[in-house]
């Protein structure tokens, strides 16, 4: 089964929708943002383009934090889990894929964020890197 995705501008195949790569995906692409951003106030007050009102501290923190949760798992109170009302009916199959889908959807999306906040501190830094070599001479 190929699936035509689009990530990050890019149209591309996909073998098929892997939760499991999407994960190993996400935490590598914030494991290296965690890595790279030494300085994380230099993501203040910097904004993706085309995005809302959030800069990208904000979003560095949001990544950090949903990692933290992957990782650590949620508390039961806090997943909001619907009471159980002795429907046998229920699609479960339906309902896996659907959340499955979803849930790599997110992830992807995380991904790109976690990439472009690390590309765009790269970018800082090495504007910083010139300012002072130009300084320098």
């Amino acid at each position: 089964l190929q699936i035509l995705s689009k990530t990050m501008g890019r149209t591309h195949f996909t073998r098929r929708i892997s939760l499991l790569f999407a994960m190993e995906d996400y935490f590598a692409a914030v494991r290296k943002m965690e890595q790279t951003v030494m300085f994380p106030s230099l993501l203040l007050g910097v904004s993706l383009e085309n995005q809302d009102d959030k800069d990208l501290h904000e979003y560095y923190s949001l990544l950090k934090s949903i990692k933290l949760a992957a990782e650590g798992g949620l508390k039961e109170k806090s997943l909001g889990l619907p009471e159980e009302d002795g429907k046998e009916e229920a699609d479960l199959e339906g309902l896996f894929h659907f959340h499955v889908s979803c849930l790599h959807h997110i992830l992807t999306r995380l991904t790109g964020m976690a990439n472009t906040v690390t590309s765009k501190y790269n970018e800082i830094m090495g504007q910083i890197g010139q300012n002072e070599f130009s300084l320098r001479w």
